[in-house]
């Protein structure tokens, strides 16, 4: 065998040897960089789920934020209209009465009101406040009274009826119409079906 021959096939085996290599490394390249797409791709998706997470979140708040705003808008809303109604009605009972006040069945009315006071007092001493224009009953308010009688008027009756305080009992006895309305406005508003939750 001559030197030539043996040389090409040297130079064959080499060249062949190479392109194995070479495919070899075009395999791997090949592989690296299917994988490192991969990986980019999972990335990706990973990423933009993140994203697309992040947005829903932050609209759900500003959905639940705009609904809170709103609901409270409608409870206030709601809250005032019960207010006008309950105080339109309290309004016209105040009326009533200041009519019911002014009328002869009236002063009978506040008598057996005096009376359950003077119950109360017993013989005690004691100060009875009405209304100005009820100073003209001051004499029969005194006599359903066995202790000592003080009668005077208190702006703050504007209804009607009347209110007493005992110093040695330490006890203040309400009757007032003022008082009676105001404890059924509140029953009324917690039981007439007007309550809001």
């Amino acid at each position: 065998m001559s030197n030539n021959y043996k040389s090409s096939n040297f130079l064959k085996a080499i060249k062949k040897y190479n392109e194995e290599e070479r495919g070899k490394l075009v395999s791997e390249m090949e592989e690296k960089r299917a994988s490192a797409l991969e990986k980019a791709e999972q990335k990706g998706k990973a990423d933009a789920d993140r994203y697309v997470k992040k947005l829903i979140t932050a609209e759900k708040s500003e959905i639940t934020g705009r609904y809170a705003v709103k609901n409270l808008e409608a409870q206030a809303e709601v809250y005032k209209a019960r207010d006008n109604l309950v105080n339109e009605v309290f309004k016209r009972s105040a009326k009533k009465l200041e009519e019911f006040s002014k009328s002869p069945e009236y002063r009978e009315k506040l008598l057996s009101f005096a009376k359950e006071i003077a119950d109360t007092f017993k013989d005690n001493s004691c100060i009875i406040y009405v209304k100005e224009d009820d100073l003209k009953y001051e004499n029969d308010i005194k006599s359903v009274f066995s202790g000592e009688v003080e009668v005077k008027s208190d702006i703050k009756i504007r209804l009607g009826g009347l209110y007493g305080f005992c110093e040695s009992l330490n006890i203040v006895a309400d009757n007032t119409l003022d008082s009676k309305l105001e404890k059924k406005r509140e029953w009324f508003v917690e039981n007439i079906d007007l309550k809001i939750s």
